[in-house]
């Protein structure tokens, strides 16, 4: 019978480390293969822009402006109906959006979610004001 000195060798039940062989019995010694390279780290890309698929998944490289604005703008058409709600809804959108398009302006991306939150931050502002008129008006009586 030939006898293995004892030593570092593959470990039989994991080919990605080595255990150790005390010349009769492998022992719980166990350590990273030398010659299996470690995994690559997974790259993150740092390319946050349109050819990213992360641009079209989540609101990344994105001011919080740029992801409010087209929200609050929502919420302004939504709320357009309750005096005064959606006159200041709408007028916060607009502005967020205003400050959401000079950021993107002047490096980085949103501009698209900038407008839409002044398009519909205006268009709420717009009814919201109508319709507060309205309600004043007849509570008023004239």
């Amino acid at each position: 019978m030939t006898e293995i000195a004892a030593g570092w060798y593959t470990d039989p039940s994991s080919p990605m480390q080595v255990r150790y062989w005390d010349g009769s019995a492998w022992t719980h010694q166990v350590a990273p293969h030398p010659a299996v390279p470690p995994p690559a780290p997974a790259r993150v890309s740092e390319d946050l822009g349109p050819g990213s698929a992360l641009h079209y998944l989540v609101p990344v490289g994105r001011s919080w402006q740029a992801v409010a604005a087209p929200w609050i703008g929502l919420a302004a058409l939504v709320l357009f109906w309750v005096p005064a709600v959606g006159l200041g809804v709408g007028a916060t959108a607009v502005a967020i959006g205003i400050a959401a398009l000079r950021r993107a302006r002047s490096g980085g991306h949103g501009s698209g979610r900038a407008i839409v939150g002044i398009v519909l931050g205006a268009v709420g502002a717009i009814v919201g004001a109508i319709v507060t008129f309205v309600v004043v008006t007849s509570w008023l009586g004239t």
